[in-house]
């Protein structure tokens, strides 16, 4: 007998199999458990309740009245309440039973989660939803701050330019991909010279987005000299990227090469951001880092009924077809860090959705939020928690000063400085979202990069809100604007997602873009959601399921009317000057138009 059949558990019932996310579901679950050993008795019976958002390890109540006593043998139980927003859809509960013995055995639970909204009665600035906002975002508000849109990229840039040259004691900056070019390469020359002049200058960069646009950007920054270890590495990176040999193996020594030419310069201290700095040595997530399993799960199940005509196009271009549900598990599809900010003396701060390549601050559409006051504390707090959790796990020694400026109250504004982790089940840049939009009254205004949401509690929050009458509008790119990335996948994968949004009143704008491929194109890679014309979230947060569960994204909340009536009415602006609307039509005759494409994206929306 096998040891893990030792231990029965049976007889598994859940009562009632359906329950509500709105916190107000109560679920009674059942189990029979006992041993086949005669002289073992049961000690534990825990239900993994991580799906859910709760506890990996949620003791069964032994029932002595319908049991054995000696060996504990017999009926156990478990009340538990189904936590807001857990993720609507058919969720496996483990129940995991053990006897002193040491054998083990396991059987699921079936749970039918099902969206419903909370009764929100204030508006979203209403002390009882603010208390709510408090729980979700992991963080209180904080007054008394100025807080400037950078819309345009020049002033973006100049912006940035100015801090770094007024920092005096330390610049700390994270950033998903970054190029030593252009004025972007002018900047990063700004920083390594205040390093020189002694400043101490922190860094943090995502690995994977380096490998995929450009494998050397991390290592020129600063040398000039690029010696034989790095010309031999950059042969083998064409032989990675041809499959030749494992991705991990290029991963290890690219960071190993960039560390130590970061370490050459004085003040100068830097962690590429990869597997083993997210996940450790054993590249495990906690049970509770593990909510992407189900999406995962799904989009599994969608691949597998795909076409042999399309699996021969995939196969052509060396996308593979495999199991997805467990991270990481290919170049690309793995936990990465998609934040963007940038601390000067802990007093000054920039958040935004611009990476640090030139075309962020030329052509594109992006926004940043310059920050002074009280929030920037949070900011350079959640900077250093980032890096501090990093370094453990790569054995880096160096460690950020804890600088934080006299931030006495410079404006008016009261703001929030929300950060996730999804490796370390932290969602809440999503939670803080989905719970935003659930307390709308009128209207809902987003703009994001390409829209990724298969049947989701980001989709149901709002579909939900558009079918009781708020008015939700989202601006995304189009074809043409998608031309300047990835040629236009994110828009094909778009539009997979568009119907079940139409088809609930969502209105969707596509940004026009010019006919001519030789005009750089507006591409649209602002992150913005306002509520009623009162509550802003600014950041790294795209409409994607990445966002939700791979990523880690943050996000300015900014609760302030004025503030955010401004912003609606560029937002409104730009829809009427730049912007055409989907209509169900248009969607058909765009899908039938990149049916080819869709195709190849079928195996992508994972990457997005």
């Amino acid at each position: 007998m096998a040891k893990s059949e030792t231990v029965i558990v049976k007889n598994v019932r859940v009562r009632p199999d359906t329950a509500p996310n709105n916190g107000k579901g109560r679920v009674q679950l059942e189990a029979v458990v006992f041993s086949r050993r005669g002289d073992a008795r049961i000690d534990s019976v825990v239900v993994d309740l991580s799906s859910l958002g709760g506890n990996p390890d949620e003791p069964m109540r032994f029932v002595s009245a319908e049991g054995i006593g000696g060996t504990r043998e017999g009926l156990y139980k478990l009340s538990f309440q189904v936590p807001a927003l857990t993720d609507p859809g058919r969720h496996a509960i483990p129940i995991i039973a053990a006897d002193s013995g040491g054998n083990s055995g396991r059987s699921f639970a079936a749970l039918e989660v099902q969206y419903r909204r909370p009764a929100y009665r204030g508006s979203v600035l209403s002390p009882s939803s603010q208390a709510v906002l408090d729980q979700k975002s992991g963080t209180g508000p904080a007054a008394g701050n100025r807080i400037r849109a950078l819309a345009g990229g020049r002033a973006a840039m100049d912006t940035r330019m100015d801090l770094v040259r007024s920092a005096r004691r330390q610049i700390n900056l994270q950033v998903y991909a970054m190029a030593m070019e252009g004025l972007c390469g002018q900047f990063l020359e700004a920083v390594l010279e205040k390093a020189a002049q002694g400043v101490e200058v922190n860094l943090l960069v995502n690995l994977n987005s380096q490998l995929a646009v450009s494998p050397f950007t991390l290592v020129r920054v600063g040398l000039h000299t690029v010696g034989k270890e790095l010309q031999a590495l950059s042969g083998r990176v064409d032989e990675i990227l041809e499959g030749r040999q494992g991705f991990g193996e290029i991963v290890r020594d690219l960071q190993s090469v960039f560390e130590r030419v970061a370490r050459r310069h004085t003040g100068m201290n830097a962690i590429l951001v990869g597997e083993d700095a997210i996940l450790g040595e054993n590249r495990q997530s906690p049970p509770l880092g593990q909510r992407s399993r189900k999406w995962l799960e799904r989009i599994e199940r969608d691949h597998a009924r795909l076409s042999q005509s399309e699996a021969g196009l995939a196969a052509k271009m060396r996308i593979g077809v495999r199991r997805y549900t467990d991270l990481p598990s290919v170049p690309g599809l793995t936990y990465a860090v998609h934040e963007k900010l940038l601390v000067v003396d802990g007093a000054s701060a920039v958040v935004g959705g611009r990476n640090l390549e030139d075309r962020y601050f030329s052509n594109w559409i992006d926004l940043d939020l310059l920050i002074e006051g009280p929030v920037v504390r949070d900011v350079q707090e959640g900077f250093l928690r980032s890096w501090d959790f990093f370094a453990r796990n790569v054995d880096e020694k160096a460690s950020p000063s804890r600088v934080f400026g006299d931030l006495p109250a410079t404006g008016d504004l009261q703001a929030r400085f929300v950060q996730s982790r999804p490796w370390l089940g932290e969602y809440h840049t999503m939670e803080t979202l989905v719970t935003a939009i659930q307390m709308a009254r009128k209207r809902i205004l987003i703009s994001s990069q390409y829209i990724v949401l298969p049947e989701s509690l980001l989709l149901d929050a709002l579909t939900e809100a558009a079918a009781r009458g708020v008015e939700v509008r989202i601006l995304t790119n189009s074809y043409l604007t998608g031309q300047e990335v990835g040629f236009s996948a994110g828009h094909s994968i778009t539009l997979r997602y568009c119907g079940p949004l139409l088809d609930a009143g969502v209105r969707i704008y596509e940004m026009k873009g010019p006919e001519d491929e030789k005009t750089p194109r507006p591409y649209l890679h602002a992150k913005e959601f306002y509520v009623d014309g009162k509550w802003a979230a600014i950041g790294s947060f795209n409409l994607s399921m990445r966002s939700c569960f791979i990523e880690s994204e943050n996000l300015i909340l900014v609760e302030d009317p004025d503030f955010v009536e401004k912003q609606e009415a560029a937002f409104l602006d730009r829809l009427r000057r730049d912007a055409t609307e989907m209509t169900r039509k248009g969607l058909r005759e765009q899908t039938d138009r990149f049916k080819t494409m869709l195709a190849v994206t079928d195996y992508l929306d994972l990457f997005f």
